[in-house]
């Protein structure tokens, strides 16, 4: 198994952020307001350079066993 970090520092990543948000107050675990805002935050650190998103990429390969002839 191999593991590599992918990482971005601009806007391109800011939707699926926004979709977390979402997520999160779908399922009551943060507020509308508190989404809005971490969005709002977000997008703003975005746009100026000051955001940082590290994604882990977790990379295996298997192959499958032989099945014995009867």
């Amino acid at each position: 198994m191999e593991v590599h970090a992918v990482v971005f520092v601009d806007e391109l990543m800011v939707p699926m952020l926004s979709g977390l948000a979402e997520n999160a107050c779908a399922a009551g675990a943060v507020t509308r307001e508190q989404a809005d805002s971490w969005i709002a935050e977000q997008t703003h650190r975005g746009r100026s350079d000051r955001l940082m998103l590290a994604m882990p990429l977790f990379f295996a390969a298997a192959t499958k066993p032989s099945v014995r002839s009867r």
